[in-house]
């Protein structure tokens, strides 16, 4: 059967416009998937080029366990640590006189005794032993130099803490003492030279002993002698 150009043209005529919204809608399809295949894919090769996001095997898990429990909890162990005790107090056993002179004034934390330097009657809480000035003065005992102090009455003294609450202050020295606080001291060892006793002045050159029990004056010829 022979068909005309004009059945053609009029076919067409009668359905063109389905054809053309077809064409469309494929068109716009087709667009479509180009766009979502274009945007997914450099994701999925991001996702899959990136090597840090790797989820951990089991065999990974146990090796690190492993590792953390075989390091140290430093932050509660204290086996490496050195433990330091404190060190015994020195305490004297035995007393010694500190100069070889006479007694020039005794204790008196009673009665008066009268002072030559203020011309009136006190108590003296010490224990004057007669010495030239120049001479040395030693530790009655063993002993720790606690404190090293010039006085404007008793002059330069060294305070030595004799252990069980017994200390004693050696008056009356020289500025240049040979200890420094903190020493450790034996019976014996030299703390300085016999200087001046500035509330003393007035009597012959001495040492002023004085010796304290838990912080009260106490007779030094009784520490001395026990």
């Amino acid at each position: 059967m022979k068909i005309s150009k004009n059945t053609v043209l009029d076919y067409l005529k009668g359905r063109g416009f389905y054809f053309v919204l077809a064409f469309c809608l494929v068109a716009i399809g087709v667009a479509a998937w180009t766009a979502w295949a274009g945007v997914s894919a450099p994701d999925t090769a991001e996702k899959n080029n990136d090597s840090s996001v790797v989820s951990p095997t089991p065999e990974d898990t146990d090796q690190v366990r492993a590792e953390v429990e075989s390091e140290p909890y430093s932050s509660k162990d204290t086996s490496s640590v050195e433990i330091v005790l404190p060190e015994e107090p020195v305490i004297a056993k035995n007393f010694v006189y500190p100069v070889s002179g006479a007694v020039l004034k005794a204790f008196s934390d009673k009665e008066l005794t009268y002072s030559k330097t203020f011309g009136d009657s006190r108590l003296h809480i010490g224990l004057d032993l007669e010495c030239e000035k120049g001479s040395s003065v030693a530790a009655c005992g063993n002993g720790t130099v606690v404190a090293i102090i010039n006085d404007a009455m008793l002059g330069t003294y060294v305070e030595i803490d004799h252990g069980n609450g017994i200390v004693a202050r050696y008056c009356g020295l020289s500025g240049n003492v040979y200890v420094k606080e903190g020493n450790i001291v034996s019976a014996g060892t030299k703390l300085g030279l016999i200087g001046e006793i500035p509330c003393e002045c007035a009597d012959d050159t001495h040492l002023h002993l004085e010796f304290y029990k838990d912080e009260i004056p106490v007779n030094p010829e009784v520490i001395i002698e026990g």
